[in-house]
C-alpha cells in the first residue's frame, strides 16, 4: 500500500515539478504534467486491481528515456529521478495481497 501511495506522490510531483523547478521548455512541461496525471490515474487503478502496477512501468521507462535527452536540465533531473523511482516501486506488490505475519503464524500453529 505504501508503494502505491508513494507512486501517487511521484505522479503529483511530476505535475507540480514545472512550477516548482521553473522549466524553460514547453514540451518538458506538457510531458511531465501529462505523464504525472497518467501515473496518478494508473496508481488509483492499481489500488483496486493490483496487476495494474505493472502498467506504471511503461511511462516510468519513458521518463528515464526522455530524461536522458532532455534540453532542460531541471526537467532531465526530475524525469530521471521520478522514472527510476517509479520503476522500482512497480516491483512491490500490494500490501493486501501479502499474508499478515500473525495470520501466517496462526495457520502454522493450527497445522502442528
Amino acid at each position: 500500500m505504501y508503494a502505491r501511495w508513494s507512486t501517487f506522490g511521484f505522479g503529483m510531483g511530476l505535475v507540480l515539478a514545472p512550477l516548482l523547478l521553473g522549466y524553460q521548455d514547453v514540451t518538458a512541461i506538457l510531458q511531465d504534467v501529462a505523464i504525472g496525471l497518467l501515473i496518478c490515474i494508473a496508481t488509483l487503478a492499481a489500488l483496486e486491481w493490483p496487476p495494474a502496477r505493472f502498467g506504471i512501468a511503461l511511462p516510468a521507462a519513458w521518463l528515464v528515456w526522455s530524461g536522458r535527452g532532455s534540453a532542460d536540465p531541471a526537467a532531465a533531473v526530475a524525469e530521471l529521478v521520478a522514472g527510476t523511482a517509479l520503476l522500482a516501486l512497480a516491483a512491490f506488490p500490494s500490501a493486501r495481497l501479502l499474508p499478515r505475519v500473525g495470520e501466517a503464524r496462526e495457520r502454522a500453529g493450527a497445522r502442528a
